[in-house]
């Protein structure tokens, strides 16, 4: 066999190797929710910020909004970095029936757009904590009209692509 042709030979080789199905990132880093004791951990921590005010952009106590209560609960709490945004939220994390939502899973709304744009963080029986423009850092109800009604389904964190501080 001649060189050149032994070139060719591992070339497509070398090629049919690195090929392969395409797979979903989801499948690829399956979403768990958290633990039990993390969860506890997330919202006994979230529950002292109830009654702090609502601010655009915020992420102190001086001032939340809802994804930077997300972000700030998970940071300040767990010591994972989660994305700042409802919208990269959404990208780091994987749609979950209601059935199958644990507390710690986040909960998303569309209330003012087509698209996701206000986030919570869900505690159990159909209650969430958030950061609401009206009221500030609150427990919530799914089963509340307002709520119900712009529901866009609930997420989980796949912590198997976020880099954590742990």
């Amino acid at each position: 066999m001649k060189r050149w042709q032994i070139y060719i030979l591992f070339f497509l080789f070398l090629s049919a190797a690195c090929s392969g199905p395409v797979t979903d990132p989801d499948y690829n880093f399956p979403a768990r929710p958290l633990p039990g004791k993390d969860a506890m951990k997330l919202l006994k921590g979230a529950s002292r910020h109830i009654g702090e005010p609502y601010k655009y952009g915020g992420i102190s106590s001086r001032g939340w909004d809802c994804s930077g209560f997300v972000y700030g609960m998970f940071k300040k709490y767990l010591r994972i970095s989660v994305p700042r945004s409802t919208d990269e939220l959404i990208s780091a994390s994987i749609g979950i029936k209601p059935g199958d939502s644990r507390p710690g899973d986040l909960v998303f709304f569309k209330i003012d757009s087509k698209e996701s744009d206000h986030v919570g963080i869900y505690i159990g029986k159909n209650r969430f904590i958030h950061a609401s423009n009206s009221s500030g850092v609150t427990v919530s109800d799914l089963d509340d009209r307002y709520y119900g009604q712009n529901f866009a389904g609930f997420r989980r964190i796949r912590f198997g692509l976020l880099a954590a501080g742990r």
